[in-house]
């Protein structure tokens, strides 16, 4: 078990002494109670490297309450306590896609504590998952687990084909699909590439390898840019010649994660950890087959990927809100990310991915690192995020499907989106 340094008990004790209105001037809680899902307990609290909240238990002596529900209850109960004039949950995990403008202004903004009593090494964060959870210049979240995509591929199908890797640049990758879609020597007809066709992500990716975007962080709709329609001609072509599944509009994350183990399909987006069930001899037909790389941009050795995560809120109608901004801060430390990465969670420090038991844990962790460092969510936050995302899978599929010629899917896509967008 990973011991926990003194350095990073004195550290939070220091920082919760400068605290924003110093957090011993307000009186001290008897416990903060924390909602969340099951896995931020368990990473937080449980595994191989150790409890994180320990020493700051220890410490102060303050007691922590984990209250655990499942993903939409979890938004869900934190809007509705975060609502009311005063709520009895100090401190709550929210996803990005929940961090809309409206829902932001029922958080604390974090500013003034980042500055009397700063998180440790701000810029080894991502700073795409920080952007995430900022307004109007404010800081109302701090990223914790992340899950970001990589490109997922069968070395044996690879093989096979005499393909020693996914092409390196954007422009390589269709040539790429023709010869990773044929009919395998044991008999089964292999797909060259497959991804949620009823979500934007993937697509979202396409575009930006392109050098586009389909919105920015500041709300600037970009879909009938040139990226975009590369994009849709890209995935117009994989559609129509063949080289994705004929039901990729109606597969499902475990069709998806199915195929790639029955060796289907040759290359699929998905988040690095699931490397893990590609690679499981008990239920796939490749184990240890499966290798990984990022989607290719423009240009040799762009970075390109997409990913959603978790981030620490304070509601404003919390109390001891200091002593909550004070256990983020043990939580974010570096030594405390580390512990929490062997217990298991999706790190936001790129630092995390050189330590020694991580580099001995995760052979992939040095790509991660790249990842996280560029990672930027699909989609900003937004009231309307829902119904944007509704019209940019229709036009993708109506270009993919050739109902639409991509430019006009892309032009389509741009002005259905543009009155979504928050003043």
């Amino acid at each position: 078990m990973t011991k926990i340094a003194r350095r990073s008990v004195l550290l939070g004790a220091a920082g919760l002494a400068a605290a924003a209105g110093a957090a011993r001037a307000q009186a001290k809680p008897a416990k903060l109670t924390i909602l969340s899902h099951r896995v931020h307990y368990l990473v937080c609290t449980q595994g191989a490297g150790g409890d994180a909240t320990k020493a700051w238990r220890e410490t102060n002596g303050i007691a922590l309450e984990w209250v655990t529900l499942d993903l939409n209850a979890i938004r869900d109960r934190l809007m509705r306590e975060a609502s009311l004039s005063n709520t009895d949950i100090n401190m709550g995990f929210l996803l990005n896609t929940a961090a809309v403008p409206e829902a932001l202004a029922l958080f604390e903004p974090l500013d003034g504590f980042m500055k009397s009593a700063p998180l440790e090494d701000p810029g080894d964060i991502s700073a795409g998952f920080m952007h995430a959870f900022a307004h109007k210049g404010m800081q109302y979240g701090i990223p914790f687990r992340q899950a970001v995509n990589a490109l997922h591929w069968n070395g044996s199908r690879f093989e096979e084909k005499g393909v020693a890797a996914p092409p390196d640049t954007i422009g390589g990758f269709l040539d790429a699909a023709r010869k990773l879609s044929f009919t395998a020597k044991d008999g089964t007809k292999v797909y060259a590439f497959a991804f949620e066709g009823d979500n934007y992500p993937t697509m979202v990716a396409m575009a930006r390898a392109y050098g586009g975007d389909m919105i920015t962080e500041d709300y600037q709709v970009k879909a009938d840019g040139e990226g975009m329609i590369q994009a849709l001609e890209l995935l117009r072509v994989l559609y129509q010649d063949k080289l994705l599944p004929p039901n990729i509009t109606a597969m499902t994350q475990n069709d998806l994660i199915s195929a790639m183990q029955q060796g289907q399909v040759a290359m699929e987006m998905f988040p690095f950890g699931r490397t893990v069930l590609f690679n499981d001899p008990k239920s796939s037909k490749f184990p240890g087959k499966f290798k990984l790389a990022m989607l290719p941009g423009k240009n040799k050795g762009d970075v390109i990927t997409t990913a959603e995560f978790w981030a620490m809120v304070i509601p404003k109608a919390a109390s001891a809100k200091e002593w909550s901004w004070s256990l983020i801060r043990e939580l974010m430390s570096k030594h405390n990310t580390v512990i929490e990465t062997i217990n298991g969670n999706g790190p936001v420090r790129v630092s995390a991915y050189s330590d020694p038991q991580i580099l001995a844990k995760i052979a992939y962790a040095p790509m991660e690192a790249m990842a996280v460092k560029v990672a930027r969510v699909p989609l900003p936050g937004f009231a309307k995020a829902a119904q944007a995302k509704d019209i940019a899978v229709e036009e993708m599929q109506a270009a993919m499907l050739g109902m639409k010629k991509p430019a006009a899917a892309a032009k389509d896509m741009a002005r259905r989106l543009r009155p979504l967008m928050p003043a």
